[in-house]
């Protein structure tokens, strides 16, 4: 586990500006912070009757949002925008992503792609995948 100490220099000096950009380049090429591939970050339940996925991609709005079922390979891609500054403004400190992003999760083998609903409410994208008739839980009755 990498522990980062963050300096606050009193005085900005071209050592200081040198240092934090070594810092941030390793931390860049150690991956202390969350993996670009894992974006966006999902969560993914199963129930009795399906299969629901829930991505966070805030600042995102539904037309920006594509998904796609192939092979049985649910892709979730989309842009999100950069917002504008006004003229005479610098950003201070930039940490929210912005740009293309995609992502990829192998389906469950009982999900009905037919079937698959999503909806894009508040930033949380939630992707509905019914199971199979032949994969849900039945009870039989002994004769």
């Amino acid at each position: 586990m990498f522990v980062r100490v963050q300096r606050f220099p009193i005085v900005t000096s071209p050592l200081a500006n040198f240092e934090r950009d070594i810092d941030s380049m390793l931390s860049d090429i150690l991956q202390t912070g969350p993996a670009r591939s894992s974006y966006p970050a999902v969560d993914i339940a199963e129930y009795e009757n399906e299969t629901v996925l829930v991505a966070e991609i805030p600042g995102v709005s539904k037309e920006d949002v594509k998904l796609a079922v192939q092979d049985g390979v649910l892709t979730i891609s989309g842009v999100r925008k950069a917002n504008q500054l006004p003229e005479k403004s610098a950003l201070l400190r930039n940490e929210i992503r912005t740009g293309e992003f995609t992502r990829t999760i192998q389906l469950p083998e009982d999900a009905k792609v037919d079937a698959i609903s999503a909806e894009l409410t508040n930033g949380v994208l939630r992707v509905v995948l019914p199971k199979s008739e032949q994969a849900r839980p039945r009870e039989i009755k002994v004769q």
